[in-house]
């Protein structure tokens, strides 16, 4: 066994995994440094539509994407339609990263709000 090889034993996603297992102790789940995951839910970037308004979508991207192709097939298993709310959070994010860096780009993964707790009525999302 050489350096390398030790290294990599060392170091490898499942000689991590066996650690944890080792310790018995499930560490507190977090979505970002200091923020619990048990505090925050994620917003979804599309919502579900209802399903009486799959008809008209269905037709509408099967002719699209059928185009010239008269004999093909197309199967949809999903309709939905983008989250306003997850839209806006992002829109007002990359415009206050953007504020920072002229030339640059952003991709948002993941939006997160505050579960709502007793007492508090707030909505916001972060």
């Amino acid at each position: 066994m050489g350096f390398r090889s030790w290294l990599r034993e060392r170091f490898s996603r499942r000689s991590r995994k066996r650690t944890a297992a080792d310790t018995r102790i499930a560490p507190r789940a977090e979505i970002a440094p200091g923020l619990p995951a048990d505090e925050w839910e994620e917003v979804p970037a599309y919502l579900p539509v209802d399903p009486a308004e799959h008809m008209p979508a269905c037709i509408i991207a099967s002719a699209i994407a059928a185009g010239a192709y008269e004999h093909s097939k197309l199967v949809v298993r999903r309709v939905s339609v983008a989250n306003p709310e997850h839209r806006r959070v992002a829109v007002i994010a990359t415009a206050l990263g953007a504020g920072a860096l002229d030339k640059s780009a952003f991709s948002v993964k993941r939006i997160y709000k505050k579960k709502e707790q007793k007492g508090m009525g707030s909505k916001h999302a972060a």
